[in-house]
């Protein structure tokens, strides 16, 4: 069975067989400065960070945010170019 639980940061933490950390859409679009209206665009079209549906919430892992974070990460603006998503 898997629990909710709201986590110091205020982040939401599922507590199952391995401990992983989720982000509302709020956070998320905190974090990369974006609407929650953009966030849910993306979620139609697809190509952005994948996402959780849980009842009515959606929810996004931080290791999936990083991740896509990280493959989107540029050392200069000629490196656009390669960008992924």
């Amino acid at each position: 069975m898997i629990n909710e639980r709201k986590c110091v940061e205020g982040s939401y933490q599922l507590e199952s067989h391995r401990s992983e950390v989720f982000l509302t859409e709020q956070q998320l679009a905190a974090r990369h400065q974006r609407s929650v209206k953009t966030l849910r665009n993306n979620r139609v079209s697809g190509g952005y960070v994948p996402f959780l549906k849980i009842g009515r919430s959606v929810r996004y892992r931080l290791s999936d945010v990083v991740r896509y974070e990280e493959a989107n990460l540029l050392t200069s603006t000629s490196d656009q170019n390669n960008l992924k998503a």
